[in-house]
This record gives structure tokens, C-alpha cells and sequence, in this order.
């Protein structure tokens, strides 16, 4: 038999992870959807039994109408499981392997320390200076240009992000789903508004992959400048094409959206859990002092840090539903487990958020409270918590991303403190802790404090300009 669940004609889309976890209630750990050959996994031992142990059945991808409309079928992320995507894959793996990240710390530095001189200056801006430093990391590290957050192709990139997001959000586009037919009709035509909306996503990724791509070439060629992406298509002239058209930008601009919105989260998980802060401030002053910034070299010395990072990726995941671009598995043929039948070609969704993976009672206690003890006090690490997706569709940036996101973290609590604001009587502003319902999930706009924890804190950011 297949595995049991409702009757389903249209995806939920808002909060579509809460809704999964009251079907995994009535249902089980296995819910399927027969009306659109979905299954929905609400346990983490499944998941690794079948997206981990069942690779090879279970590593492929679904295009939608929509995604193909946008041109998202070149992305490497998006690949179909295919020798096209493991060529692709290997290339990344040059650039992003956890052997070859320690070429990006100059520049995750210097990004960072841009972060924390902002913050100085206009720390009510807060939200907007972390989410336009999301592309800043990608185009140094990657291409070896130097793009300020005011850009435009800075700023195009993070629109391109958003954008990418909603295309693969399951069910957000109902129309074309049920009529496939639309995609080929054009954008004047009655109902066919998401032509429109499709023309500029594929044109916006055609800009921040290709204008990077070809500056960072010329520049060889010139021996005005190198950079990663330039030395692999030296080393790869004959696949110059395959390499321009991985979509480098795409998918590490949106690891690196995916950086940021985990740092806000983080931003409010201590503004309404200041004992932490304290903890953590405390673990960075006896580690290092109170005279330099934290480093790479520090982080195997401050497990709290190290905790409090795992907490915020536990609780509340900048995508709920499978990492690694937040878009579900494909079964490439029929499977049975545990005598339930799944078919080729089923769309297979992990539940990051569910209680019954990064939420389960028996493994964390108090689930739904912010407990960086939750990792001091157990043997789980990061992966125990798949942050990065599953098998081997599992994140290719997250090596970059995992730095991004400590360091971050470790700066801004080594520098600042954060907290409620507070109105003209002095009484603290209640934050409402709410989320977006964006494909990147993350906190609704908040009025917060952030200060400098003292002079000497000050004196370390102002000194980062020259440095």
C-alpha cells in the first residue's frame, strides 16, 4: 500500500511546514498525497533512511512549470540528477570544498567588519544592513570584484534571490499549475501576468551570472586581476560554457541570502534571550579578551558559541522544508519501506521545521525553547539538525556558509549588545518575534537596541577600517 494522507488539489503555502506537521499527526511519519505524488517525511530516521542511505534513488529534482518559465533548469542547485549535475558538482566542489574555504577568509573578514562599522553608525538600520551584505561575499570571494551593497548588481542579485525563491515555493503559483498550457502563451494574454514575472526572473539570472562571469575572465586574459571562477575556466578552457553556465552566482548568492537570514534570526533570538548574550560574551572575553576580534582559529575554543550558532539553525531554519535551496527530493523509481510503496517520480519533502525532526521531544528537551544547552549538554553537532539538506543533494556552499554565519555571530556578540528598545518613558518595546511566510524565512521588522558593549569594543570596529 501507499503510505496514508489527505486528499490534497492544492499545496498549502502559507506556513505550508505547520500544516505538514497536523497531517504527520493524524497520519504518521509518512504522509503522502496520492492527488499530486508527494510525500511529506515528519521523521528525521526516515529521512536518513531514504535521502541519505537511498541516495541514489532519491537525489533528483522537480521542475515546475513555473521554475522552467524562469529559467531555473540551468541552475546547478536545480540540476536533475544526471551526469550534467555531477560534472557540475565536481566543479563546485573545487571551488567550495572544506579544504579550499580558507581562500575566502580575507574577504568574510572584511565583509563582517563592513557589518559591525555599519551597525556602529546606524544601528536602527539593522535589518537592512545585514540583508544587503548578503551579496557583497559572493562576487569577491568567487569573481574578485569588490560590489558595495548599493550596487546595482548587488542589489539586483537580492531581488533575483527573492525571486528564485517564490518560483520554487510548492503551490505558489496555482494557476499554472493547473493549466500548464499558460506557460506558453504570452504575457498580454488574460491570467498570463506571471509571464511577465517570469521574463524578469530568467533575464535578472542571466545579468548576475554572466556580467561577474565575464569581467572576471577578462581580467585574466588582461592580468588585471584573478579569481577562482577565472583559474578553473583556465584550467578547464574547453568547458568554458559548462562553467558560465553552473550558475555560480545564483546558487551561492543564495547561500549567502540563506547566511543572512540566519544571522537575523539569530539578532532576535538574543534580543529576547539576553542571559545568553551574557553566556556567550563571557565565553568570547575568557577565550580571547577584550583587545582583538574573534578568528577562525578561535571558534574550536568556544563550544557555547558554537552552541548558541546550533540552537539558531535548530529552532527556527531559514527554510522549514529541505535545505539546500529548499526544494524537495525526486524519486528516480519505485521503492518499498517498511511495506509502503513509493513511486517513481514522487516529490519527496523533509520537514526541517517539524517537531518531529528539529523539534523532537525525545532528542531535545523543551523543544520550543531557545537552549543553546540543547547541544552543550547532548553529543549533537550541526549535522544532527540537517541544516544543509540531505544525501547528495546536500548543500555545496555550506562550507562557505557555515563560516559566513559563525563569524558573524562571534563578531557581533564579541562587539555589541543587543536587547528591546525602548520608548520616550524608558519602558522596553515587546518584540512579537513574527516571521515572514518568504521562501527565506525570516524575522518581520522589529525595533531593537544595539550598542556598543563598551569604548573599548568601539575602538575595535573604528580600527577594522583600516585594516
Amino acid at each position: 500500500p501507499i503510505p496514508p494522507g489527505p486528499k490534497v488539489v492544492r499545496m498549502p503555502t502559507q506556513d505550508a511546514w505547520v500544516k505538514y506537521r497536523d497531517w504527520g499527526k493524524e497520519y504518521g511519519e509518512l504522509v503522502y498525497l496520492s492527488d499530486r505524488n508527494t510525500l511529506i517525511i515528519n521523521k528525521s530516521e526516515v529521512a536518513i533512511d531514504l535521502l541519505e542511505k537511498r541516495a541514489r534513488i532519491y537525489s533528483d529534482r522537480i521542475m515546475t512549470p513555473i521554475m522552467k518559465l524562469c529559467g531555473l533548469e540551468t541552475i546547478f542547485g536545480l540540476l536533475n540528477y544526471s551526469e550534467k549535475w555531477r560534472r557540475a558538482r565536481r566543479n563546485f566542489q573545487q571551488l567550495f570544498r572544506q579544504a579550499a574555504i580558507s581562500r575566502f577568509y580575507p574577504v568574510q573578514y572584511s565583509k563582517t567588519n563592513e557589518l559591525l562599522r555599519k551597525l556602529l553608525v546606524a544601528p536602527d538600520d539593522f535589518m537592512n544592513h545585514t540583508m544587503a551584505l548578503s551579496q557583497g561575499p559572493v562576487y569577491s570571494a568567487i569573481y574578485g570584484l569588490e560590489v558595495r551593497s548599493e550596487d546595482p548588481l548587488a542589489q539586483k542579485a537580492v531581488q533575483v534571490m527573492f525571486a528564485i525563491g517564490q518560483a520554487i515555493l510548492s503551490g505558489a503559483f496555482p494557476v499554472l499549475e493547473q493549466f500548464p498550457f499558460l506557460r506558453y502563451m504570452p504575457s498580454w494574454f488574460p491570467g498570463c501576468g506571471i509571464q511577465q514575472f517570469a521574463n524578469q526572473c530568467r533575464k535578472g539570472i542571466e545579468e548576475i551570472d554572466t556580467i561577474p562571469f565575464n569581467i572576471a575572465v577578462n581580467n585574466l586574459k588582461s592580468g588585471t586581476g584573478t579569481s577562482p571562477i577565472a583559474e578553473l575556466v583556465a584550467k578547464k578552457p574547453t568547458q568554458i560554457e559548462a562553467v558560465k553556465a553552473m550558475g555560480i552566482a545564483s546558487y551561492v548568492g543564495e547561500t549567502c541570502c540563506f547566511s543572512v537570514v540566519v544571522f537575523l534570526i539569530y539578532m532576535l533570538s538574543i534580543c529576547l534571550h539576553p542571559d545568553i548574550q551574557i553566556k556567550g560574551q563571557e565565553e568570547i572575553d575568557r577565550v580571547i579578551g577584550k583587545d582583538r576580534l574573534p578568528t577562525f582559529e578561535d571558534r574550536p575554543s568556544m563550544p557555547y558559541i558554537e552552541a548558541i550558532y546550533h540552537e539558531v539553525m535548530r529552532l527556527d531554519p531559514a527554510i522549514p522544508l529541505d535545505n539546500a535551496y529548499g526544494l524537495p527530493h525526486a524519486s528516480t523509481e519505485d521503492d518499498f519501506y517498511y511495506g509502503y510503496y513509493i513511486p517513481e517520480g514522487c516529490t519527496v519533502i523533509p520537514n526541517i521545521w517539524l517537531v518531529a525532526m528539529n523539534r523532537d521531544p525525545d532528542v531535545y528537551a523543551e523543544p520550543d525553547k531557545f537552549m543553546p544547552s540543547h547541544f552543550i549538554d547532548s553529543t549533537n553537532t550541526i549535522n544532527d539538525i540537517y541544516a544543509y539538506g540531505f544525501g547528495r543533494r546536500v548543500c555545496a556552499g555550506r562550507y562557505m556558509a557555515d563560516n559566513t554565519i559563525w563569524l558573524t555571530i562571534a563578531s557581533v556578540l564579541a562587539t555589541f549588545t543587543l536587547g528591546k528598545a525602548k520608548d520616550e518613558k524608558g519602558n522596553e518595546i515587546d518584540i512579537p518575534g513574527e516571521y515572514t511566510n518568504q521562501f527565506l524565512r525570516h524575522p518581520k521588522p522589529y525595533r531593537s537596541s544595539i550598542t556598543p558593549r563598551n569604548q573599548r569594543a568601539k575602538d575595535l570596529i573604528l580600527a577594522t577600517v583600516a585594516q
